[in-house]
Protein backbone atom coordinates (compact mmCIF):
# COMPACT_ATOMS: atom_id res chain seq x y z
CA UNK A 1 0.00 0.00 0.00
CA UNK A 2 1.58 3.73 -1.37
CA UNK A 3 1.80 6.15 1.44
CA UNK A 4 -0.87 7.98 -0.31
CA UNK A 5 -3.37 5.52 0.17
CA UNK A 6 -2.29 5.30 3.54
CA UNK A 7 -3.08 8.96 4.03
CA UNK A 8 -6.53 8.45 3.12
CA UNK A 9 -7.04 5.05 4.72
CA UNK A 10 -6.28 7.16 8.19
CA UNK A 11 -8.40 9.80 7.02
CA UNK A 12 -11.30 7.68 6.01
CA UNK A 13 -11.35 5.73 9.60
CA UNK A 14 -10.05 8.45 11.64
CA UNK A 15 -13.20 10.39 14.19
CA UNK A 16 -13.03 13.81 12.91
CA UNK A 17 -13.03 16.52 14.96
CA UNK A 18 -15.31 18.43 12.98
CA UNK A 19 -18.65 17.97 12.15
CA UNK A 20 -19.46 20.77 10.64
CA UNK A 21 -16.18 22.10 8.50
CA UNK A 22 -18.58 24.42 6.24
CA UNK A 23 -18.62 27.01 9.23
CA UNK A 24 -15.00 27.14 9.54
CA UNK A 25 -14.90 28.79 6.21
CA UNK A 26 -14.74 32.60 5.17
CA UNK A 27 -18.23 32.20 3.37
CA UNK A 28 -20.39 30.55 5.89
CA UNK A 29 -22.69 33.27 7.76
CA UNK A 30 -24.30 32.63 10.69
CA UNK A 31 -27.87 33.38 11.43
CA UNK A 32 -27.10 35.33 14.45
CA UNK A 33 -23.91 37.99 14.12
CA UNK A 34 -22.55 38.61 17.66
CA UNK A 35 -22.27 42.56 18.47
CA UNK A 36 -23.03 43.53 14.70
CA UNK A 37 -26.81 44.26 16.11
CA UNK A 38 -26.44 47.90 15.62
CA UNK A 39 -25.10 48.32 12.41
CA UNK A 40 -27.65 45.21 11.39
CA UNK A 41 -30.58 47.67 12.69
CA UNK A 42 -29.21 50.67 10.83
CA UNK A 43 -28.98 48.83 7.43
CA UNK A 44 -32.35 47.20 7.50
CA UNK A 45 -33.78 50.75 8.65
CA UNK A 46 -32.47 52.13 5.72
CA UNK A 47 -33.82 49.84 3.40
CA UNK A 48 -36.70 49.22 5.16
CA UNK A 49 -38.20 52.23 2.67
CA UNK A 50 -38.86 49.69 -0.10
CA UNK A 51 -41.76 48.57 1.63
CA UNK A 52 -43.42 51.66 1.17
CA UNK A 53 -42.31 51.94 -2.62
CA UNK A 54 -39.45 54.29 -1.52
CA UNK A 55 -35.98 53.95 -3.43
CA UNK A 56 -33.84 53.56 0.27
CA UNK A 57 -30.81 56.40 0.34
CA UNK A 58 -27.36 54.84 -0.92
CA UNK A 59 -25.43 53.69 1.80
CA UNK A 60 -21.22 53.47 2.48
CA UNK A 61 -20.10 50.37 4.98
CA UNK A 62 -16.79 51.30 6.10
CA UNK A 63 -14.49 49.12 8.14
CA UNK A 64 -11.46 46.89 8.12
CA UNK A 65 -11.56 43.16 6.60
CA UNK A 66 -12.47 41.06 8.91
CA UNK A 67 -15.21 42.82 10.80
CA UNK A 68 -18.44 41.63 9.46
CA UNK A 69 -19.79 43.98 7.04
CA UNK A 70 -20.60 42.17 4.15
CA UNK A 71 -21.68 39.06 6.89
CA UNK A 72 -23.89 42.02 8.03
CA UNK A 73 -25.14 42.83 4.49
CA UNK A 74 -25.84 39.13 3.58
CA UNK A 75 -28.74 38.44 6.81
CA UNK A 76 -30.14 41.55 6.48
CA UNK A 77 -30.89 41.48 2.17
CA UNK A 78 -31.73 37.77 3.16
CA UNK A 79 -34.37 38.93 5.05
CA UNK A 80 -35.86 41.90 2.98
CA UNK A 81 -35.95 39.65 0.18
CA UNK A 82 -38.03 37.50 2.23
CA UNK A 83 -40.13 39.97 3.38
CA UNK A 84 -40.63 41.47 -0.35
CA UNK A 85 -41.70 37.96 -1.31
CA UNK A 86 -44.40 37.43 1.57
CA UNK A 87 -45.47 41.06 0.59
CA UNK A 88 -45.59 40.50 -3.34
CA UNK A 89 -43.18 43.22 -3.83
CA UNK A 90 -40.37 42.58 -6.56
CA UNK A 91 -36.96 43.47 -4.98
CA UNK A 92 -33.68 42.63 -6.48
CA UNK A 93 -30.46 42.80 -4.89
CA UNK A 94 -27.32 41.90 -7.09
CA UNK A 95 -24.29 40.77 -4.96
CA UNK A 96 -20.74 41.52 -6.51
CA UNK A 97 -17.50 41.40 -5.23
CA UNK A 98 -15.65 44.26 -7.69
CA UNK A 99 -12.21 42.82 -6.57
CA UNK A 100 -13.04 39.42 -8.01
CA UNK A 101 -15.02 40.65 -11.08
CA UNK A 102 -11.75 42.08 -11.98
CA UNK A 103 -13.11 44.79 -13.90
CA UNK A 104 -16.16 47.34 -14.45
CA UNK A 105 -17.01 45.52 -17.55
CA UNK A 106 -17.11 42.52 -15.79
CA UNK A 107 -19.14 43.83 -12.91
CA UNK A 108 -22.01 45.07 -15.22
CA UNK A 109 -22.01 42.10 -17.24
CA UNK A 110 -22.63 40.44 -13.47
CA UNK A 111 -25.29 42.69 -13.04
CA UNK A 112 -26.98 42.10 -16.27
CA UNK A 113 -27.31 38.07 -15.95
CA UNK A 114 -28.33 38.49 -12.18
CA UNK A 115 -31.38 41.04 -13.25
CA UNK A 116 -32.18 38.47 -16.05
CA UNK A 117 -31.26 41.10 -18.91
CA UNK A 118 -29.19 38.38 -20.83
CA UNK A 119 -32.06 36.13 -22.14
CA UNK A 120 -33.56 39.91 -23.88
CA UNK A 121 -32.46 40.97 -27.37
CA UNK A 122 -30.46 44.08 -26.02
CA UNK A 123 -28.37 41.92 -23.75
CA UNK A 124 -25.25 42.71 -21.66
CA UNK A 125 -23.09 40.85 -24.26
CA UNK A 126 -19.53 39.22 -22.32
CA UNK A 127 -17.39 41.23 -24.78
CA UNK A 128 -17.81 43.96 -27.24
CA UNK A 129 -19.85 46.92 -26.06
CA UNK A 130 -18.88 50.11 -24.48
CA UNK A 131 -19.07 50.90 -20.80
CA UNK A 132 -21.74 53.38 -21.63
CA UNK A 133 -23.88 51.15 -23.88
CA UNK A 134 -23.74 47.94 -21.30
CA UNK A 135 -25.21 50.60 -18.55
CA UNK A 136 -27.64 51.99 -20.47
CA UNK A 137 -28.57 48.16 -21.48
CA UNK A 138 -28.89 47.95 -17.44
CA UNK A 139 -30.68 50.79 -16.51
CA UNK A 140 -33.17 51.01 -19.04
CA UNK A 141 -34.25 47.35 -18.72
CA UNK A 142 -34.45 48.26 -14.80
CA UNK A 143 -37.00 51.15 -16.10
CA UNK A 144 -38.77 48.78 -18.45
CA UNK A 145 -39.20 46.47 -16.11
CA UNK A 146 -40.16 48.66 -13.13
CA UNK A 147 -37.70 46.96 -10.98
CA UNK A 148 -36.22 47.46 -7.63
CA UNK A 149 -32.98 47.13 -7.64
CA UNK A 150 -30.38 47.47 -4.18
CA UNK A 151 -27.10 46.71 -6.35
CA UNK A 152 -24.67 45.71 -3.46
CA UNK A 153 -20.81 46.17 -4.30
CA UNK A 154 -18.35 44.44 -1.87
CA UNK A 155 -14.72 45.88 -1.97
CA UNK A 156 -15.85 49.15 -4.07
CA UNK A 157 -12.53 50.93 -3.49
CA UNK A 158 -11.08 47.87 -5.61
CA UNK A 159 -13.51 48.78 -8.73
CA UNK A 160 -12.73 52.65 -8.14
CA UNK A 161 -8.63 51.77 -7.84
CA UNK A 162 -9.04 49.65 -11.46
CA UNK A 163 -11.50 51.58 -13.43
CA UNK A 164 -12.17 55.37 -11.87
CA UNK A 165 -15.93 55.68 -10.55
CA UNK A 166 -17.43 56.57 -14.05
CA UNK A 167 -19.73 53.45 -13.52
CA UNK A 168 -20.65 54.32 -9.91
CA UNK A 169 -21.45 58.30 -11.21
CA UNK A 170 -24.16 56.61 -13.95
CA UNK A 171 -25.83 54.80 -11.49
CA UNK A 172 -25.55 57.20 -8.91
CA UNK A 173 -27.47 59.53 -11.31
CA UNK A 174 -30.08 56.92 -13.17
CA UNK A 175 -32.89 57.54 -10.89
CA UNK A 176 -33.15 61.37 -11.99
CA UNK A 177 -33.54 59.65 -15.74
CA UNK A 178 -35.69 57.09 -14.69
CA UNK A 179 -38.96 58.76 -12.94
CA UNK A 180 -41.53 56.45 -11.69
CA UNK A 181 -40.02 53.39 -13.61
CA UNK A 182 -38.25 51.49 -11.11
CA UNK A 183 -34.77 52.60 -9.03
CA UNK A 184 -31.59 51.36 -8.35
CA UNK A 185 -30.01 52.10 -4.81
CA UNK A 186 -26.49 51.15 -4.26
CA UNK A 187 -24.77 49.54 -0.96
CA UNK A 188 -20.56 49.90 -1.52
CA UNK A 189 -18.59 48.20 1.21
CA UNK A 190 -15.14 49.13 1.58
CA UNK A 191 -11.78 48.30 3.54
CA UNK A 192 -10.40 51.43 3.06
CA UNK A 193 -11.75 54.47 5.14
CA UNK A 194 -10.38 56.96 2.93
CA UNK A 195 -12.48 55.71 0.05
CA UNK A 196 -14.51 58.94 -0.67
CA UNK A 197 -11.33 60.89 -0.76
CA UNK A 198 -10.66 59.26 -4.47
CA UNK A 199 -14.50 59.88 -5.58
CA UNK A 200 -15.39 62.98 -8.27
CA UNK A 201 -17.28 65.21 -5.61
CA UNK A 202 -20.47 64.49 -7.38
CA UNK A 203 -20.67 60.81 -6.69
CA UNK A 204 -19.34 61.54 -3.41
CA UNK A 205 -22.60 63.67 -2.66
CA UNK A 206 -24.40 61.00 -3.86
CA UNK A 207 -23.12 57.71 -3.05
CA UNK A 208 -22.41 58.25 0.94
CA UNK A 209 -26.04 59.76 1.82
CA UNK A 210 -25.80 57.51 4.54
CA UNK A 211 -22.49 56.02 6.10
CA UNK A 212 -21.94 53.19 8.78
CA UNK A 213 -18.65 52.70 10.63
CA UNK A 214 -17.53 48.92 11.49
CA UNK A 215 -15.47 48.92 14.43
CA UNK A 216 -12.81 46.41 14.44
CA UNK A 217 -13.60 43.51 17.39
CA UNK A 218 -11.82 43.14 20.60
CA UNK A 219 -10.16 40.10 22.12
CA UNK A 220 -13.02 38.97 23.95
CA UNK A 221 -15.81 39.83 21.50
CA UNK A 222 -13.31 37.42 19.06
CA UNK A 223 -13.19 34.81 22.22
CA UNK A 224 -17.22 34.82 22.12
CA UNK A 225 -17.39 34.65 18.42
CA UNK A 226 -15.07 31.64 18.39
CA UNK A 227 -16.94 30.09 21.12
CA UNK A 228 -20.24 30.25 19.19
CA UNK A 229 -18.34 29.25 15.94
CA UNK A 230 -16.39 25.71 17.69
CA UNK A 231 -20.39 24.90 19.08
CA UNK A 232 -20.90 24.42 15.63
CA UNK A 233 -17.86 23.34 14.37
CA UNK A 234 -16.73 20.98 16.59
CA UNK A 235 -18.36 17.35 18.11
CA UNK A 236 -18.50 17.81 21.78
CA UNK A 237 -15.23 18.32 23.74
CA UNK A 238 -12.63 18.29 20.63
CA UNK A 239 -11.64 22.07 21.26
CA UNK A 240 -10.30 23.44 24.51
CA UNK A 241 -11.27 26.68 25.94
CA UNK A 242 -7.57 27.68 25.92
CA UNK A 243 -7.14 26.98 22.31
CA UNK A 244 -10.24 29.07 21.73
CA UNK A 245 -8.57 31.95 23.84
CA UNK A 246 -5.13 32.03 22.31
CA UNK A 247 -7.12 32.01 18.52
CA UNK A 248 -9.08 35.36 19.81
CA UNK A 249 -5.89 37.08 21.29
CA UNK A 250 -4.01 36.14 18.31
CA UNK A 251 -6.66 37.62 15.89
CA UNK A 252 -7.00 40.37 18.08
CA UNK A 253 -4.03 41.59 18.94
CA UNK A 254 -2.95 42.08 15.41
CA UNK A 255 -6.02 43.43 13.34
CA UNK A 256 -10.04 42.58 15.03
CA UNK A 257 -10.08 40.36 12.31
CA UNK A 258 -12.91 37.63 12.51
CA UNK A 259 -12.31 35.98 9.63
CA UNK A 260 -8.58 35.50 10.42
CA UNK A 261 -9.46 33.71 13.91
CA UNK A 262 -11.71 32.03 12.26
CA UNK A 263 -8.90 30.65 9.82
CA UNK A 264 -6.80 30.42 12.62
CA UNK A 265 -9.31 27.92 13.95
CA UNK A 266 -9.63 25.97 11.25
CA UNK A 267 -6.13 25.18 10.51
CA UNK A 268 -5.39 24.25 14.05
CA UNK A 269 -8.23 21.56 13.63
CA UNK A 270 -6.68 20.20 10.47
CA UNK A 271 -3.31 20.05 11.79
CA UNK A 272 -4.57 18.31 15.36
CA UNK A 273 -6.45 15.93 13.25
CA UNK A 274 -3.32 14.86 10.95
CA UNK A 275 -1.76 14.00 13.92
CA UNK A 276 -4.40 11.59 15.42
CA UNK A 277 -4.61 14.23 18.65
CA UNK A 278 -8.49 13.86 20.39
CA UNK A 279 -8.27 17.61 21.07
CA UNK A 280 -7.64 20.70 19.50
CA UNK A 281 -5.14 22.58 22.00
CA UNK A 282 -2.76 25.66 22.62
CA UNK A 283 0.15 23.87 21.03
CA UNK A 284 -1.68 23.65 17.74
CA UNK A 285 -2.98 26.66 17.39
CA UNK A 286 0.41 27.98 17.67
CA UNK A 287 1.23 25.61 14.64
CA UNK A 288 -1.49 26.79 12.54
CA UNK A 289 0.04 30.58 13.41
CA UNK A 290 3.21 29.65 11.95
CA UNK A 291 1.82 27.29 9.24
CA UNK A 292 -0.31 30.41 8.10
CA UNK A 293 2.23 33.01 8.43
CA UNK A 294 5.10 31.04 6.02
CA UNK A 295 5.75 33.00 3.94
CA UNK A 296 5.71 30.99 0.71
CA UNK A 297 6.26 33.84 -1.56
CA UNK A 298 9.79 34.09 0.25
CA UNK A 299 10.64 30.38 -1.47
CA UNK A 300 9.43 31.32 -4.74
CA UNK A 301 11.14 34.35 -5.13
CA UNK A 302 14.09 32.98 -3.24
CA UNK A 303 13.91 29.77 -6.39
CA UNK A 304 12.91 32.09 -9.22
CA UNK A 305 15.84 32.72 -12.00
CA UNK A 306 18.14 35.58 -12.12
CA UNK A 307 15.70 38.07 -14.29
CA UNK A 308 13.15 37.83 -12.52
CA UNK A 309 14.79 38.77 -9.38
CA UNK A 310 15.81 42.11 -11.37
CA UNK A 311 12.41 42.69 -12.69
CA UNK A 312 10.73 41.88 -8.65
CA UNK A 313 13.37 44.71 -7.76
CA UNK A 314 13.07 47.28 -10.39
CA UNK A 315 9.11 46.94 -9.95
CA UNK A 316 10.55 47.91 -5.86
CA UNK A 317 12.20 50.44 -6.99
CA UNK A 318 9.70 52.22 -10.00
CA UNK A 319 8.18 55.21 -8.79
CA UNK A 320 5.55 55.37 -11.30
CA UNK A 321 5.31 51.96 -12.10
CA UNK A 322 4.23 52.15 -15.44
CA UNK A 323 6.04 49.23 -18.15
CA UNK A 324 8.45 51.62 -19.54
CA UNK A 325 10.07 52.57 -16.08
CA UNK A 326 9.98 49.24 -14.53
CA UNK A 327 12.29 48.43 -17.98
CA UNK A 328 14.46 51.27 -17.72
CA UNK A 329 15.08 50.66 -14.03
CA UNK A 330 15.12 46.74 -15.11
CA UNK A 331 17.90 47.32 -17.26
CA UNK A 332 20.26 50.10 -15.28
CA UNK A 333 20.04 46.97 -12.17
CA UNK A 334 21.64 44.80 -14.96
CA UNK A 335 24.03 46.96 -16.41
CA UNK A 336 24.96 47.48 -12.56
CA UNK A 337 25.27 43.86 -12.01
CA UNK A 338 26.75 43.37 -15.22
CA UNK A 339 24.59 41.49 -17.07
CA UNK A 340 23.10 41.82 -20.15
CA UNK A 341 19.62 43.18 -19.96
CA UNK A 342 16.33 41.06 -21.87
CA UNK A 343 14.24 42.56 -24.21
CA UNK A 344 11.00 44.87 -23.09
CA UNK A 345 9.02 42.31 -24.61
CA UNK A 346 10.12 39.43 -22.66
CA UNK A 347 10.59 41.56 -19.18
CA UNK A 348 6.69 42.26 -20.09
CA UNK A 349 6.42 38.50 -20.44
CA UNK A 350 8.41 38.09 -16.89
CA UNK A 351 5.63 40.84 -15.19
CA UNK A 352 2.47 38.49 -16.71
CA UNK A 353 4.03 35.32 -14.77
CA UNK A 354 4.43 37.45 -11.52
CA UNK A 355 0.74 38.54 -11.92
CA UNK A 356 -0.35 35.08 -12.14
CA UNK A 357 1.74 34.47 -9.44
CA UNK A 358 0.06 37.00 -7.06
CA UNK A 359 3.71 38.75 -6.35
CA UNK A 360 2.35 41.60 -8.51
CA UNK A 361 -0.22 43.28 -9.52
CA UNK A 362 -1.05 44.88 -12.82
CA UNK A 363 -4.05 47.38 -12.64
CA UNK A 364 -5.25 49.47 -15.37
CA UNK A 365 -5.84 52.45 -13.04
CA UNK A 366 -8.20 55.27 -15.06
CA UNK A 367 -6.71 58.71 -15.73
CA UNK A 368 -9.66 60.76 -16.76
CA UNK A 369 -9.59 62.45 -19.84
CA UNK A 370 -5.81 61.26 -20.45
CA UNK A 371 -6.88 57.76 -20.79
CA UNK A 372 -5.64 55.10 -18.33
CA UNK A 373 -2.01 53.28 -18.03
CA UNK A 374 -0.81 50.07 -16.00
CA UNK A 375 0.31 50.66 -12.69
CA UNK A 376 2.39 47.68 -11.97
CA UNK A 377 3.67 47.15 -8.23
CA UNK A 378 4.31 44.29 -5.63
CA UNK A 379 1.94 42.94 -4.03
CA UNK A 380 4.09 41.07 -1.04
CA UNK A 381 5.78 43.01 1.51
CA UNK A 382 8.94 44.84 0.76
CA UNK A 383 10.76 42.94 3.30
CA UNK A 384 9.91 39.57 1.98
CA UNK A 385 11.90 40.31 -1.96
CA UNK A 386 14.77 41.80 0.63
CA UNK A 387 14.71 38.60 2.35
CA UNK A 388 14.19 36.45 -0.96
CA UNK A 389 17.21 38.40 -2.48
CA UNK A 390 19.87 38.70 -0.36
CA UNK A 391 20.88 35.21 -0.36
CA UNK A 392 21.43 35.68 -4.14
CA UNK A 393 25.38 37.17 -4.39
CA UNK A 394 24.29 38.99 -7.47
CA UNK A 395 22.00 41.26 -5.80
CA UNK A 396 23.62 42.00 -2.59
CA UNK A 397 25.35 45.58 -3.72
CA UNK A 398 22.29 46.54 -5.48
CA UNK A 399 19.89 45.70 -2.37
CA UNK A 400 22.77 47.43 0.07
CA UNK A 401 22.19 50.67 -2.67
CA UNK A 402 18.51 51.46 -0.56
Amino acid sequence: MSDIDNIFDRAASGKSLVRKRETLTIDYVPEKLPFRDNEAAALAQTLSTVFKGARPSNLLLFGKPGTGKTAVVKTVVDKLVKKSGQLGIDVKVPIINAKLASSAYKLLFEIAEYLGLNKEEKKVHFTGLSMGEATDRILQFIQKKKMHVILVIDEIDSLVDKNGDDVLYSFTRANERMGKGGFVSLIGISNSLTFKDKLDPRVRSSLSEEETVFNPYTVEQLREILSERAKLAFSEGAITDAAINLCAAMAGREHGDARKAIDLLRVAAELTEREHSLKVEEKHVRAAQEKIEKDTNLEVIKNATTHTKFVMLAITKSKNGNTGEVYEVYSSLCRQAEQDPLTQRRVTQIISELDQLGLVSTDVVSQGRYGRSQKIKVAVPLATVKDALKGDPTFLDLISLD
